[in-house]
């Protein structure tokens, strides 16, 4: 009797081949893991002992290493269910994520001069969930036979062009500029990969920028709203700073990166982090890393990510389906663009913007659900032919 066919754009439940999963992809994240928890450690205690008089240097790294067991369970548990099978909660995901950016924009908290975080029990930033559903949510719409051939054309601007550019306007309001150039970055690089038509990227590029016009009108007519800390940045960033605290932090990243020569200070011994730089264990931790640990510790560090992201890519190339190749790629775009961005920002090429370093800035929600991200992947390497070692 003829078997069915079936597309290989389908999303459909399969038995899951626990087979050997992408070596040099698990072990990458696991050392990134390591010397990211041990530079939070070192990074973060003068800030530890500055909290209150019962500080102890251990505070900050026992929080720490709390959320990387969750993120370590949360990546076991993902590489261990059928990726497919997660494909189908795509939209549902995407919804939920939409909610709670707008849960943000009405009951967030405000921190840093910006309304990014919700506190339900907990403080988790929403912006971190939302990434990973708009891979999810791209990579569905891309790749079902029965959406894929309107959402390459033209009605891909109503079936995903609109949704997400309703997510980035409320990134805009909160602000939360580095995850709009995030997210942009991953919908233009799936949108390649998933083989888009050219006249839906010129459609795209006059929706942004009508977009960007009408929210600029917008924040100025309405006196609640304002970027003008982000506009203080980027004339800071172009030499016109107003005052020396508007490009303070720039310049303690370069004192830092500058003075750890070839093999640095020493592990533990930064002179930036006894608070000279803000963010030593958030955002610029890459910087502490400079100064402890020299030129050699960043090329270290680097050539990880380089292996990581090379071995996504791989992944990707080699997935079963067009679904897997789409929610691969999509999920190691979104570490290499952070990975780009925080570089640039601790080495002053462009203005700060507030974007954590994957596996090494301090921070639960980011941390778990990259490290969940991580196990999708290599769910994904299990079920694909190539050589994983």
């Amino acid at each position: 009797m003829a078997r069915k066919k079936r597309s290989d754009n389908d999303i459909v439940h399969t038995n899951i081949s626990f087979s050997q999963v992408d070596f040099w992809l698990l072990l990458s994240v696991i050392l990134l893991v390591g010397i990211g928890t041990m530079m939070i450690f070192s990074a973060s205690t003068p800030s530890s002992y500055a909290k209150s008089s019962s500080s102890t240097a251990y505070d900050v790294l026992k929080t720490q290493i709390v959320y990387t067991v969750l993120g370590i369970g949360a990546m076991i548990l993902t590489s261990m269910v059928d990726y497919k099978f997660l494909g189908r909660f795509s939209i549902i995901l995407f919804v939920i994520s939409t909610g709670l950016m707008v849960a943000v924009f009405l009951f967030g908290t405000t921190l840093n001069n910006a309304k990014r975080w919700l506190r339900v029990g907990i403080l988790f930033q929403p912006s971190e969930i939302l990434k990973v559903a708009v891979v999810f949510f791209l990579a569905y719409v891309l790749s079902q036979t029965h959406i894929r051939e309107k959402a390459i054309g033209l009605r891909g601007v109503l079936i995903f062009v609109l949704p997400i550019g309703v997510n980035i306007l409320l990134l805009v309001l909160q602000p939360h500029i580095s995850c709009v150039l995030i997210i942009v970055a991953i919908t233009f690089f799936m949108m390649v990969a998933g083989k888009v038509k050219f006249r839906v990227y010129l459609v795209t590029i006059v929706i942004v920028a009508l977009a960007v016009a009408a929210i600029l009108l917008f924040v100025k007519s309405n006196e609640k709203l304002s970027l003008e800390y982000i506009l203080n940045r980027f004339a800071a960033h172009g030499g016109e700073a107003e005052n020396e605290a508007d490009t303070y932090q720039a310049t303690q990243s370069l004192y830092a990166i500058g003075s750890g020569g070839l093999f640095g200070r020493g592990f533990g011994k930064s002179v930036q982090k006894y608070l000279y730089l803000p963010e030593p264990y958030n955002d610029f931790i890459f910087s502490i890393l400079a100064e402890e640990l020299g030129l050699v510790g960043v090329l270290l560090v680097i050539s990880l990510f380089v292996i990581l992201i090379m071995r996504g890519y791989k992944v990707s190339s080699s997935a079963p389906d067009l679904f897997g190749a789409l929610v691969s790629s999509g999920i190691i775009t979104n570490v290499a663009v952070q990975v780009v961005l925080n570089l640039a920002v601790v080495s002053k090429i462009m203005p700060v913007t507030g974007i954590s370093l994957p596996f090494f800035s301090y921070g639960g929600t980011s941390l778990i659900i990259m490290m969940a991200s991580m196990g999708i992947v290599l769910n994904v390497s299990k079920q694909s032919r190539y050589s994983k070692f």
